[in-house]
């Protein structure tokens, strides 16, 4: 007889596909470009979940640089407060953009620590 804590004889769980979200958000990224000079850029979020984010860039940046990325929160989730989600991570992989000639589609791996606080007036 089999008993309950039979671990080898337990049913084995797949784990789904990491989960996150596809939105098109508005996002600013800040950070080193490839020659260490500091930008600022307005694009667009093209996915997030709890470990990474992908969006696209003009600026041309480097692996394992980190960025800062502040993203708008939809007004439904702010309850009538502009809420920015401000979280920092390392480039993983750079790729070519879709849409846009000269952009390049960029991987980050986020950091665990992030801020949401509203918008300074």
């Amino acid at each position: 007889m089999l008993r309950r804590m039979d671990w080898e004889y337990r049913p084995s769980r797949t784990r789904s596909a990491e989960r996150g979200f596809k939105f098109s958000l508005p996002l600013t990224v800040e950070g080193p470009d490839t020659d260490g000079m500091m930008f600022r850029e307005e694009t667009t979020l093209q996915y997030m979940s709890h470990a990474g984010a992908l969006f696209s860039l003009q600026n041309q940046v480097a692996l394992g640089s980190r960025l800062k990325l502040v993203v708008a929160l939809p007004d439904k989730l702010g309850q009538g407060k502009n809420l920015k989600l401000v979280v920092k991570g390392t480039i993983i992989d750079i790729g070519p953009g879709e849409r846009e000639k000269g952009s390049s589609r960029v991987a980050l791996r986020l950091e665990s620590r992030y801020i949401i606080g509203a918008e300074a007036p």
